[in-house]
């Protein structure tokens, strides 16, 4: 009898405590979370006209046949996993006349310029059956001058350390495009362990002025800062049942994946698996 009444007692106490928990649960979600591909790219056009970037670039000619037929085939398979939406690297400022030029492209009326905006954007829009693309970007000025005038002045030995491996970096990236297919390069450009270089470079910088004006801080900040005003602007377009493209400069995509790793109401959409 006292065995009885113990097993009853304990079924009652494990109702009332699963009764308790569930008032506590999490709803259950019935959408699914947006899927987000962060493709890291570099910028085409430097082919043919200076680099803005700090690291001065020499890039592959995107437009040999060999880059074409690569980029038709490679806008054909992103776009026959049915993307909802393509976003690129332009300001929200100039989506409008960016639309114009979609628009005259998928009626046949314009030529793609050099830009991986247009030579991949836009190819992937098309063949995706979408009425426009977006613009994410939201530029900053960064103060790359500000802060190798700090360093000529205060610190000439780091200085010349920052020097060198800027230099380094850009004859590494030069002998990439001499060297590589448009393919390999585009692998690389999503390579985590170039994600994590491209992050460095930040982080090394970060200490420069510490105690004194910390503009390494305030440069790395405001880089952050860029990014994290993109990723809202992908945010508002990746809703749930969403499945969106992103295009961009390495140098976004490697700061926002781990923000997209973190976002629980999006997944990555894996662009490792287009290589």
């Amino acid at each position: 009898m006292k065995n009885l009444t113990r097993q009853i007692t304990g079924s009652i106490m494990l109702s009332l405590g699963l009764i308790g928990l569930s008032a506590y649960a999490e709803p259950v979600e019935t959408t699914e979370p947006a899927q987000v591909m962060l493709f890291g790219s570099f910028h085409f056009s430097h082919f043919s006209k200076p680099s803005k970037d700090v690291v001065k670039t020499q890039v592959i000619d995107v437009y040999t046949e060999e880059s074409q037929r690569y980029l038709e085939d490679l806008s054909s398979r992103i776009a026959a996993d049915s993307p909802t939406h393509v976003l690129l690297e332009c300001h929200t400022n100039d989506e409008s006349k960016m639309n114009q030029r979609f628009a005259k492209y998928v009626k046949g009326e314009h030529k793609l310029n050099r830009g991986e905006s247009e030579q991949l954007g836009f190819r992937v829009a098309k063949k995706a059956g979408l009425p426009k693309v977006i613009c994410y970007d939201a530029s900053q000025d960064l103060p790359y001058g500000e802060l190798l005038s700090y360093l000529e002045s205060n610190s000439p030995e780091r200085k010349k350390i920052t020097d060198e491996f800027l230099k380094a970096w850009g004859i590494r990236f030069n002998e990439m495009h001499a060297s590589l297919s448009l393919e390999e390069i585009l692998d690389k450009h999503n390579d985590p362990t170039e994600d994590k270089i491209n992050v460095g470079s930040y982080i090394m910088l970060n200490d420069i002025g510490q105690g004194d004006n910390f503009i390494g801080a305030d440069l790395s900040s405001k880089w952050w800062s860029r990014n994290f005003r993109m990723y809202a602007n992908i945010q508002a377009v990746a809703q749930p049942g969403t499945k969106v493209f992103v295009l961009g400069g390495q140098g976004h995509s490697s700061i926002m994946r781990p923000m997209l790793e973190l976002d629980d109401k999006r997944e990555t959409w894996d662009v490792r698996s287009y290589f």
